[in-house]
């Protein structure tokens, strides 16, 4: 049964993932000179990762991809009538709630960490730029990637409840970027800030699956 819900997710979330990573590679092939679309461009700009537009387009496809994520797997089996199909099987709620929070998490996983993957060794072999390329250039990238699956969680929690949506279900959402955001900002980011970002993961999982055990479906 587990094995099927795994394919059943894989299988509705393969198209929003599909659009996210043409997205990601879309500014990432600009930025490594390679034009995806005739209209492209095909421009290098700056040096890699360093550049401050493809942090900022790497953080709007990834908060993108990860709320499209959350919502398609919880909102839509509200919208569809689902949720009374699917966790009234013979397994448990908080397993059933796992699997779809464990593939949806490796999906944005995935997904945000192949343009990282693509740019930084395409920015590591030698002849393709002319600027200065360590790995350690790529963090800022790591910190963005890491921080929008805390995203993909609250919005997970925002389509699995049963409350308005103008009033605490956006509200949830609202004040979980809000705290993303605020993280950013922490001292010793690595340590402080990774800490942080756990610690509010585990609280949305907990309040997901309290929602999935305790609401009347």
């Amino acid at each position: 049964m587990l094995t099927a819900m795994v394919r059943k997710e894989l299988r509705e979330t393969l198209g929003l993932a599909a659009i996210g990573l043409l997205a990601y590679l879309y500014f990432v092939t600009g930025q490594m000179g390679i034009p995806l679309l005739p209209w492209s461009g095909g421009r290098g700009y700056g040096i890699p990762f360093v550049y401050e537009a493809f942090v900022s387009m790497f953080w709007i496809v990834s908060v993108a991809l990860a709320i499209g994520l959350g919502l398609r797997q919880s909102a839509a089996e509200s919208l569809r009538g689902t949720w009374l199909f699917l966790l009234h099987r013979p397994a448990h709620r908080s397993r059933l709630i796992g699997v779809k929070l464990a593939v949806g998490a490796l999906v944005y996983l995935i997904c945000g960490a192949l343009p990282i993957l693509l740019y930084g060794v395409w920015a590591a072999t030698p002849g393709t730029h002319a600027s200065p390329f360590w790995w350690s250039m790529t963090l800022g990238a790591w910190q963005a990637w890491l921080s929008a699956a805390s995203l993909y969680f609250a919005a997970f929690l925002v389509g699995i409840r049963g409350a308005r949506w103008f009033g605490s279900r956006l509200f949830t959402l609202a004040a979980a970027m809000l705290l993303v955001i605020v993280i950013q900002i922490e001292p010793w980011w690595w340590l402080l800030g990774t800490a942080s970002l756990l610690l509010l993961d585990a609280w949305l999982i907990l309040s997901i699956l309290y929602v999935a055990r305790t609401r009347d479906f």
